[in-house]
């Protein structure tokens, strides 16, 4: 019997040691406000949204490049293996059966030309669905931001819970320990049978196993926030305050939210731009019927010449040349009719899609606001039942002590309290959970 208190007294030594070497290191002490600043600052998934809007802006400057002239230069080289033959057959003049030889053995060619578009009516509308690339680029920023602050509020939250969970499992495990400890004392005076000892060295240790696993969860919550927030897993953190600290701002909350106002929900939003995209789209494929000029121009320098000439006596001669050529589209097969078809049937699917896409999110709203007024009812309702079970913990305690309870009573009323204490937190989670959820469909950001 003493050996089994011994070990239960190592584990709790070892369990405050660690914590204590845990307090002595750095922690950094964290509230939901600058858990997301953070997270927001250097998390991964903000970093890729970043580069997305940077290639966005180098996309649409590549377009506006198609406005200014094309430069380029070239060189060539060419051999003659068999060069041409010239027959002459006109009368008077002497046959030549056999040809005369034209051309040189070699020529060289290098010049500079440039392409310009002067008018060019399916540029110019692609031009102008670069603003709204831009808006889409930052509306999905604006969405992976609006998802980080949700996974890292409702990581928050999960934390608060397990903490205060721990505390449930821990003050109930202290409270065992020292009912264990009475009941101890009392079987080496022979005042309780060996069945009430081992049954209450049992539940001992079913409470340190709670609390060894509640303590685990903790551990395993603060790495997901980390990792979520994008700070080294090593570093030790530490959360002010409780999920009780929330109960006081429930009803103001409640009367805040407002279900209809979907007006800056980014799914929303960005079908919104994805259907003027598909509306330029429509007026790029329509300007495909229209005519296009541009103009060129080109500059060359030529020689030609045999072998048997020295190289310092080839002569160069420039040529050049400036031309405008207008393109007049006629006919592709019925290919751009087609096409055009295409394109006004997924504006009637992308409308029906926001149709149904405001249904959906009108309906998940308004399951949060239902779960948030439960989560109200139940808080109150167990917020009663916790301090009942606080009092009928220690009315259990002095009947078991002056012999009108058992043991087993002192029992049940110390699991009705951890049962209740859990419920508590629960009813409490849920409703600041499902605040988050609603938060991130009426698509609020930090800044709001």
């Amino acid at each position: 019997m003493r050996k089994n208190f011994k070990t239960l007294l190592i584990i709790c030594l070892m369990c405050s040691m660690s914590t204590a070497i845990l307090n002595a290191q750095d922690t950094l002490k964290l509230n939901l406000k600058q858990a997301i600043e953070i997270g927001l600052s250097k998390s991964p998934t903000i970093k890729i949204a970043d580069k997305q809007l940077e290639r966005v802006d180098y996309s649409n400057k590549e377009k506006i490049a198609a406005l200014y002239p094309n430069i380029s230069a070239s060189g060539s080289y060419q051999r003659a293996l068999k060069k041409q033959r010239m027959f002459f057959s006109f009368p008077g003049m002497p046959a030549n059966p056999d040809g005369i030889e034209v051309g040189q053995d070699n020529t060289f060619v290098g010049g500079i030309s440039a392409q310009v578009p002067i008018i060019s009516p399916t540029l110019w509308t692609t031009l102008k669905m670069n603003e709204t690339d831009l808006q889409l680029a930052n509306e999905n920023a604006r969405s992976s931001e609006i998802q980080l602050v949700n996974q890292i509020t409702k990581a928050y939250y999960t934390i608060l819970m397990m903490q205060d969970s721990y505390q449930v499992f821990d003050r109930s495990y202290r409270n065992t320990a020292e009912s264990a400890r009475i009941i101890a004392d009392k079987f080496k005076l022979g005042g309780v049978s060996e069945f009430e000892w081992l049954r209450a060295d049992v539940q001992l240790r079913n409470a340190l196993s709670n609390t060894i696993s509640a303590e685990s969860a903790v551990a395993m919550s603060k790495l997901q926030l980390k990792t979520l927030m994008g700070i080294d897993l090593n570093v030790e953190i530490k959360l002010i305050g409780s999920l009780g600290d929330y109960e006081k701002s429930l009803f103001a909350e409640m009367l805040s939210v407002d279900a209809n106002a979907l007006n800056k929900n980014t799914d929303l939003k960005q079908l919104d731009l994805r259907m003027e995209q598909l509306q330029k789209s429509i007026e790029v494929q329509k300007s495909t019927w229209l005519p296009s000029l541009n103009a060129s121009i080109n500059y060359q320098y030529m020689s030609m010449a045999n072998d048997d000439i020295a190289l310092a006596n080839y002569r160069w001669f420039p040529t050049s040349n400036a031309a405008i050529s207008l393109s007049i589209p006629i006919f592709q097969g019925g290919a751009k009719h087609y096409k055009s078809k295409q394109l006004q049937l997924q504006t009637q699917e992308m409308n029906l899609q926001k149709v149904n896409l405001k249904k959906n999110l009108e309906l998940q709203a308004n399951i949060y606001i239902d779960n948030m007024k439960k989560s109200i009812e139940k808080i109150g309702s167990n917020k009663k039942g916790l301090e009942q079970a606080e009092k009928a913990v220690a009315i259990s305690k002095k009947m078991y002590e002056v012999g009108a309870a058992t043991y087993l009573d002192q029992s049940n009323s110390e699991l009705a309290l951890i049962q209740a204490g859990l419920s508590y937190n629960q009813s409490i989670f849920d409703f600041i959970s499902a605040k988050a959820d609603l938060e991130k469909i009426l698509g609020k950001t930090i800044n709001d």
